[in-house]
């Protein structure tokens, strides 16, 4: 397998190793051609001379262009370097040599990218060798004179040591800073991305007016974010200002939940709406206000969602794992929680004025206009499936003599209390709609008339049986209605028939006492 060189800041070592290799090479050439003896360069310094090219191409091979250089291949190559330089200045005149220089370079080398220990080992066998060979050719060499070049190795392999022992650890501590760098430069453009995402995808929240689809997007850019465990949307009740759960997903699986369910305001989630600031729990068995949603949770985050400075609701995530979210975490869910604040609210504004635009104000019930698009799109229902179809109409009996007797506010009481107890007297699947000024009309799909003539009569009795107003200075009123039926495919084709149908049926109610029920 092909090792890598040694990591550092500085030169790569074999490149600095084949520099110094090829210096050595351009100094025995030139002493071949410019230094010899008159004699002639013995054979033995060619023989050193081709060893040193060898060494110098096999070091090249082997270290750049196969890339298996390592510290075991410097030290092999240094020491084949003490032993040429020893035969070279063997037999280039022993002291009188002038390569014992090259011990120099070799301990110098060893030293810097050795270390000390190596460098000094270095230093004893250049100090031996050099010894040995000096004593064989020339034993009358003068001790100050071998003491100088040996002293000279020491000196250059402690010094030279010492240095590299500090520069390695600055180099070390230097390394260590730029890997910090390279992972934090990493985590920041990371970061960046998925910012960028979330407010990509938060712009999107904001063209979602429809709350449920609402809700499944905000989840599904949530698990995009942390593929959580669990996640919970609470968000405050406008009329209670309780909270309640609307939202909860599991690895990515997203459930309205309907009805929404109270949540306790003393855990975690209640400090957060309470406070309008984010909670990161690392372990939730040390948090005394803790409150279980997630069976052997270990870690919580909990999000404000802030509107126009409001207080909307909570992101509460949960995960099994200790310390499973991060501040970097809470900073990216506190964006998403912003925009999905916003979202939520348009929604409900949205919804707000669609009600407003189909919503009788004073009675709560469905206005003319929803009246006649939906009995329009029942009708066509009905004559396409050939299903049943009737209409009820009912007009408070005396309502005049009522308002001119009692005053209007008395009559608007009649009016929303008496739409009440009609809602109450009618199935989900019916529309009560107030028709115009005291009458009321309920679309009934799928009921035959006889079905209507049932719901027309509960209607009646439970009216007949309420006492209206008797609060803020209103007197308690006994009122009646009188209401016609009518049904398709019964009576009329058209759905102006059908309407011609059930008004007759009301006024042959009116006029044949009030306080009845009449079908046509």
């Amino acid at each position: 397998m092909a090792r890598k060189s040694f990591r550092s800041v500085f030169p790569r070592t074999e490149s600095s190793y084949l520099g110094s290799r090829c210096l050595i090479l351009v100094l025995i050439t030139s002493w071949i051609v410019f230094g010899s003896s008159p004699d002639g360069v013995p054979p033995s310094v060619f023989a050193i001379g081709f060893v040193s090219v060898v060494q110098t191409l096999l070091f090249y091979v082997y270290a750049v262009k196969m890339r298996r250089f390592s510290e075991r291949l410097l030290v092999i190559s240094l020491g084949v370097d003490t032993i040429t330089f020893t035969a070279l200045i063997l037999f280039t005149g022993g002291d009188q040599s002038s390569f014992y220089l090259l011990y120099y370079l070799t301990v110098s080398f060893g030293a810097y990218f050795l270390g000390l220990q190596r460098g000094l080992l270095i230093s004893f066998a250049v100090t031996l060798f050099y010894s040995i060979t000096v004593s064989q050719v020339s034993p009358e060499i003068a001790t100050s004179d071998m003491l100088s070049r040996i002293i000279m190795v020491w000196a250059l392999a402690f010094g030279i040591g010492t240095i590299s022992k500090h520069a390695k650890q600055s180099e070390s501590k230097l390394l260590k800073l730029l890997d910090t760098l390279n992972i934090r430069t990493t985590e920041l453009e990371q970061s960046q991305v998925q910012i960028e995402n979330i407010f990509g995808t938060a712009r999107m929240l904001g063209e979602i007016l429809n709350r449920e689809q609402l809700l499944g997007e905000i989840s599904r850019i949530a698990d995009g974010l942390l593929g959580y465990t669990l996640l919970e949307i609470i968000l405050v009740n406008p009329e209670t200002g309780g909270l309640e759960k609307v939202s909860e997903a599991s690895h990515g699986k997203h459930t309205l939940v309907d009805p929404p369910r109270p949540i306790r305001s003393d855990g975690v989630v209640g400090r957060v709406a309470l406070t309008g600031h984010a909670e990161r729990i690392v372990d939730v068995e040390s948090y005394p206000y803790y409150i279980p949603a997630l069976e052997g949770a270990k870690s919580e985050l909990a999000v404000p969602m802030v509107s126009r400075g409001r207080m909307v609701g909570v992101m509460n995530f949960e995960s099994k794992n200790i310390g499973n979210f991060t501040g970097h975490d809470q900073k990216l869910v506190s964006i998403l929680a912003g925009s999905a604040a916003l979202a939520i609210d348009n929604a409900r504004l949205h919804g707000q004025v669609v009600d407003l635009a189909v919503i009788d104000e004073l009675t709560g019930t469905y206005n003319y206009r929803f009246f006649a698009n939906r009995f329009m799109e029942e009708k066509k229902r009905a004559e396409r499936y050939n299903l049943p179809l009737s209409l009820i109409m009912l007009d408070i009996d005396w309502f005049k003599r009522l308002n001119d007797t009692y005053g209007h506010e008395s009559g608007n009481i009649i009016l929303r209390e008496l739409a009440s107890v009609a809602g109450e007297c009618i199935r989900d699947t019916d529309q009560l709609c107030r028709y115009g000024g005291e009458e009321f009309v309920v679309i009934l799909p799928q009921t035959s008339t006889s079905d209507a003539m049932v719901i027309g009569n509960r209607i009646r009795d439970r009216v007949d049986a309420t006492r209206f107003g008797g609060y803020g200075g209103t007197p308690k009123l006994h009122v009646t209605v009188s209401v016609g039926v009518t049904g398709y495919p019964d009576n009329g084709l058209t759905a102006d028939e059908l309407m011609s149908a059930v008004d007759s049926a009301l006024y042959r109610a009116k006029g044949s006492g009030k306080n009845q029920v009449i079908s046509v």
